[in-house]
């Protein structure tokens, strides 16, 4: 099922081992600009062309990986008909059919 409505990526968690040097990383090397951090000590970045307050989250942790990348999309609908088609396939793996 081909879904429409995807207009871009919207932002990432990314799990870092050392957050310091990734907030250098990500800031001097990737150019992203620094928008602040929470009460968890999660880092915030947006590219400088970006409308909304990040782009990309930085989180401390003992592996590194990706916690989520989520897109910007059309309106609810869409979001809505994805997670129609989310549903489906989980539903689809729990009960594969022979």
């Amino acid at each position: 099922m081909a879904l429409t409505g995807v207009l871009r990526p919207g932002h990432a968690q990314i799990r870092v081992l050392d957050l310091e040097e990734s907030v250098k990383w990500y800031t001097e090397v990737m150019g992203l600009v620094p928008m602040g951090r929470d009460s968890q000590g999660r880092a915030y970045f947006k590219t400088r062309a970006e409308r909304d307050h990040n782009s990309v989250i930085l989180r401390q942790a003992d592996q590194a990986g990706i916690d989520l990348f989520a897109f910007k999309v059309l309106d609810k609908a869409t979001l809505e008909d994805f997670d129609k088609a989310a549903s489906l396939r989980r539903e689809n793996r729990a009960h594969p059919r022979r």
